[in-house]
């Protein structure tokens, strides 16, 4: 246990060097996004500029200086196998199309994933906009600027704020419904756009729980890990999965909201 205690720490620090370099190229460009391309990949709402691109190339280079072995999957330039025991999932930019209206809810995901079992043992979410940096390693519990932090004591959903995420085009077909199961139950909910960040909201307080639909593992593996070591509890409409990307839908929240929230959302997504 020790061993892994060393690893996923030395991950963690790594890492935070990784979201560093991107956040400084995305920050940069940031300055200038008239200047950038954007293409669209699936659909209008799903955009690609050089920003993602040069900031996904910042942080693979970091990680191959440091871990050259390592694997690296990343939602811009694919999937680089490797030959360790361990794989990175990247997101450069997590709400790209914030990030282009000038918006403030976009993150910097990376997330160091132990291959054999899928375990996420490092994960660090920086929100470049508000000057956040979070991270988590496995066992060590969720920290931001030397601090510690915990999920809300929320233990009403009447008192709960809730982010939500509405999927991809082909899943919204529910929101509707999922509109009209959760608000009369909540205080309110929002929509940030990005999952990454909803969840570094969820593991300080910020957000009380999140749902998202469908996401990639390179959106949500990292935040899904910091909310597990912030106290929350992570998983799908099937049950818990500690702190562990689920596999698809997320949802996140401090420990007496998880269940009811299930409840309501397994009603819509039958």
């Amino acid at each position: 246990m020790l061993g892994l205690e060393v690893e996923s720490r030395e991950l963690l620090g790594l890492a935070r060097m990784a979201a560093t370099a991107g956040a400084e190229v995305a920050v940069r460009w940031s300055r200038h996004r008239e200047e950038l391309e954007v293409e669209e990949k699936a659909g209008p709402d799903d955009l690609v500029s050089q920003a993602d691109r040069d900031a996904e190339r910042a942080i693979r280079a970091v990680l191959s200086w440091a871990r050259p072995e390592d694997g690296v999957l990343g939602e811009e330039d694919g999937d680089e196998t490797g030959k360790s025991g361990v794989r990175w999932l990247v997101d450069p930019i997590d709400g790209t199309t914030n990030y282009l209206y000038g918006r403030p809810d976009w993150a910097v995901s990376i997330a160091a994933v132990r291959r054999e079992d899928s375990r996420t043992l490092a994960a660090v979410v920086a929100e470049p906009a508000l000057g956040r940096l979070t991270g988590a390693s496995l066992g060590d519990g969720a920290w931001s600027a030397g601090r510690r932090l915990h999920c809300s004591r929320c233990a009403d959903l009447s008192r709960a704020l809730v982010e939500i995420n509405l999927g991809r085009p082909e899943q919204r077909g529910p929101a509707p419904d999922m509109m009209r199961a959760l608000v009369p139950r909540l205080r309110d909910v929002r929509r940030g756009g990005s999952a990454a960040a909803a969840l570094a909201q969820v593991a300080d307080g910020r957000a009380d729980a999140y749902w998202g639909p469908g996401l990639r593992p390179w959106d949500a593996a990292a935040g899904a890990l910091i909310v597990s070591e912030a106290g929350g509890v992570v998983g799908d409409l099937n049950g818990p999965t500690g702190g562990d990307w689920p596999g698809g839908g997320v949802l996140a929240a401090a420990p007496p909201l998880w269940e009811p929230l299930r409840e309501i959302l397994r009603g819509v997504y039958r």
